[in-house]
């Protein structure tokens, strides 16, 4: 049980993480498009996006797991 708990632990950290990547890239894509950036920049961006994006929906998918595995018991 206490593995269990260590990984719900640090599931929750790196969603926490995640958000505030997220939230960052926000910020980002928002300065961007104030600043009249060149649309490489703004591609650029975008991709960091997507790529936390898919951090995201990994980390949704071990939560969903490990919440199978809790109902499991």
């Amino acid at each position: 049980m206490n593995e269990m708990l260590l990984q719900i632990s640090d599931t929750i950290l790196e969603q926490q993480r995640n958000i505030c990547d997220l939230a960052r890239n926000d910020l980002l894509l928002i300065e961007l498009a104030h600043s009249q950036a060149s649309p490489e920049a703004i591609h650029a961006a975008a991709s960091t996006v997507r790529s936390t994006l898919y951090s995201a929906d990994a980390l949704a998918d071990k939560i969903r797991l490990l919440s199978q595995q809790l109902r499991g018991r």
